[in-house]
């Protein structure tokens, strides 16, 4: 049962938006936490103080992982030579079926 319950949660953690979401939440609660004690102030204060800085750095976590999405597609369709791959799943398979260690021994 919690194995399968971690599961769930991991698989949604694959997904930017429950992520950034995440991030916001976790934020909010900690940022408006420091707002009112570290800073001495007034709870209404505090979580509208809090929600802005949780937006700032949720932004800043949503543009990181935004600019390291581009490279990371960017490096899996080019063959290395600064052109794009055109492989179908099957020219993919045969490839590497060439290679030792892959699908045989040896």
């Amino acid at each position: 049962m919690i194995a399968t319950t971690i599961g769930y949660w991991g698989d949604m953690f694959r997904h930017r938006r429950v992520r950034v979401v995440a991030v916001l939440l976790t934020g909010w609660a900690v940022l408006t936490a420091v707002e009112r004690w570290a800073e001495r102030a007034p709870w209404p204060s505090a979580v509208l103080a809090g929600l802005l800085w949780s937006c700032v750095v949720a932004g800043a976590w949503w543009f990181a992982e935004w600019t390291q999405l581009t490279r990371a597609t960017a490096h899996r369709e080019h063959d290395g030579f600064g052109r794009r791959e055109n492989r179908s799943a099957e020219s993919a398979a045969k490839a590497r079926s060439g290679m030792p260690g892959r699908d045989h021994p040896g």
